[in-house]
């Protein structure tokens, strides 16, 4: 079982897209390179290669899911950034 990190109410988790590029399946949704997502939630890394699963948010406050059985991404795909609210 892989837990759940969710951001604190102090601190935003934003992941800008680094890399693009389409899996080997046809994603219902995908990320555009160069913009930047809030994070909702992602997990403590997966391992060295692939890094944590990351969820992320459009402006609308909707997750995005590539597909009904991959609801997140690679944090490899993403620079991460954490900013500390006051």
């Amino acid at each position: 079982m892989v837990n759940l990190i969710y951001p604190p109410s102090y601190m935003a988790v934003y992941a800008k897209c680094i890399d693009a590029t389409l899996p080997s399946f046809e994603p219902e949704e995908w990320v555009k390179e160069g913009h930047v997502y809030v994070v909702k939630h992602f997990t403590e890394p997966l391992n060295q290669e692939e890094g944590m699963a990351v969820t992320i948010i459009d402006e609308a406050g909707e997750e995005i899911h590539p597909s009904p059985s991959h609801w997140s991404f690679s944090s490899n795909r993403f620079e991460l950034f954490s900013i500390f609210l006051n």
